[in-house]
């Protein structure tokens, strides 16, 4: 590697910066820059990234991800991830309908999944405290780590709550997660290929690898408990939200309430599959435990048998607005962002990262490591000068097309540009389309989401 120049961040960057530098090195003949930059106070939330992200390389199965300027998630999927960011956060899934929280609320989440509605309970609900019921060992790992991540007061309950104490076995989809549940059937396939078609407008059969391969289950053995044996021990003297969302077990939850726990529950969101005239039962259920109830519908689900319905101890009606859970700073994007305004020398420089560390690596004699920080740099794969292969080209072309871009670099990453799991399944087509059927597998397409990782396998299964 060429010699680096190590420059010290120096100007008052009002909090937003510990320490950090600017490390220049020659490439061919064109300049290229990274930003090596330990956060600040001015932005807890990508400070505490930079040690959780550590931590969560030791799982070795989840990462974290950036579905807009203002939030970070850790993820066991990213096409996952994004699928909650939609529900939870944009399309604002729990909040609505007359459903608020307090400040200081009890929130109970089960069905937690990776955490993203505990999240949004914990950012709205100032001072929340959440417990989040999960059966799956790997997503309780991403409750806790999203909940340490956002500092919210999360208790996490692993195990399946149902009508009865017991066991049972549920069905865990790894790479769609969010249907995992104890009733899995046929049903999963149809309500995800509806979702995907209602989104891209992708023929059904093209879409049927796709879900094949996201609907690859998994038999996960766990304890069930009532919600009450749930959360004996916890002092639990209110619940202002108790949000249900278990994928077809809704029923049973509702049947384990007993009457003095009923009593203490404020309100309750759930999702509920119309199986056999459910919806109709739950209202009637909630209805007599004393709740005023709404039900709601997710356009792209209009073809499905799944509903939201919304109770509370009070009126029900359509809101205007959802909730603020925003925050400052909250992600490495935005705070980069802050710190490419703040520093003016950066505006004329091409910066290919920026990296948030924990700490700057130094030397025996405590002076930055120039070299350390060099094999930090390649380690992420820097794209070299080239030309594209005629492969490469075409793929850039669907790329560009997709997700609306001027130019693809051979170390992007497609969901780093705006890639979504619809769009995903849209480049799966096009690229059948213009290489031959099969030549980029939905299973090796998970694999690997860099450009020079897709090009890669393209090439190698064209022979």
């Amino acid at each position: 590697m060429a010699a680096l120049e190590v420059e010290t961040i120096d100007h008052d960057l009002g909090g937003l910066v510990e320490e950090g530098v600017l490390v220049r090195h020659r490439t061919g003949d064109r300049r290229v820059a990274a930003v090596f930059v330990v956060p600040g106070e001015a932005a807890p939330v990508v400070r505490r990234a930079t040690l959780l992200r550590e931590e969560a390389g030791v799982d070795g199965e989840l990462a974290l991800y950036e579905p807009d300027d203002d939030l970070m998630i850790f993820h066991r999927n990213r096409r996952e991830a994004d699928f909650i960011f939609r529900e939870v956060f944009r399309d604002n899934e729990y909040l609505r309908n007359g459903v608020t929280l307090p400040d200081h609320p009890t929130v109970v989440d089960v069905g937690a999944n990776i955490g993203g509605a505990s999240v949004l309970f914990g950012l709205v609900g100032q001072g929340a405290r959440i417990f989040a019921v999960e059966p799956v060992p790997q997503l309780c790992r991403a409750v806790e780590l999203n909940a340490r991540l956002h500092d919210i007061d999360v208790v996490i309950v692993a195990g399946a709550v149902g009508d009865a104490r017991g066991q049972t076995v549920i069905t865990y989809y790894p790479k769609n997660t969010a249907m995992s549940g104890l009733l899995a059937d046929q049903t999963d396939r149809e309500v995800l290929k509806t979702y995907l078609a209602g989104h891209d407008g992708a023929s059904a059969a093209g879409l049927d690898a796709m879900v094949a391969e996201l609907l690859v289950g998994e038999p996960v053995e766990c304890g069930v408990q009532t919600l009450g044996q749930a959360l004996e021990g916890h002092s639990v003297d209110r619940i202002d939200l108790l949000k249900i969302d278990v994928e077809k077990a809704e029923w049973q939850v509702l049947h384990g309430i007993d009457d003095g726990l009923w009593q203490r529950i404020d309100q309750v969101v759930m999702e509920v599959h119309d199986i056999d005239g459910r919806v109709a039962a739950c209202v009637r259920l909630l209805e007599d435990k004393g709740f005023s109830v709404l039900i709601d519908r997710n356009p792209d689900l209009l073809s499905t048998d799944m509903y939201g319905v919304y109770a509370r101890r009070g009126p029900v009606a359509p809101d205007p607005a959802a909730p603020n859970w925003r925050r400052p700073l909250s992600t490495r994007r935005a705070l980069a962002s802050a710190i490419r305004e703040r520093i003016p020398q950066l505006a004329d420089i091409a910066v290919e990262r920026f990296r948030f560390v924990a700490a700057l690596p130094r030397d025996t004699r405590g002076e930055i490591d120039a070299a350390a920080l060099g094999a930090m740099i390649a380690s992420e794969g820097a794209a070299e000068p080239g030309v594209m292969s005629a492969i490469e080209e075409r793929l850039a072309a669907i790329w560009c097309r997709l997700l609306k871009v001027e130019s693809v670099r051979t170390s992007d990453d497609f969901f780093d540009l705006g890639g979504t799991s619809l769009k995903s399944v849209r480049m799966v087509l096009e690229v059948d389309e213009a290489f031959g059927e099969n030549v980029l597998p939905p299973d090796q397409l998970f694999a690997g989401s860099r450009f020079d990782e897709v090009a890669a396998v393209i090439r190698r299964n064209l022979g």
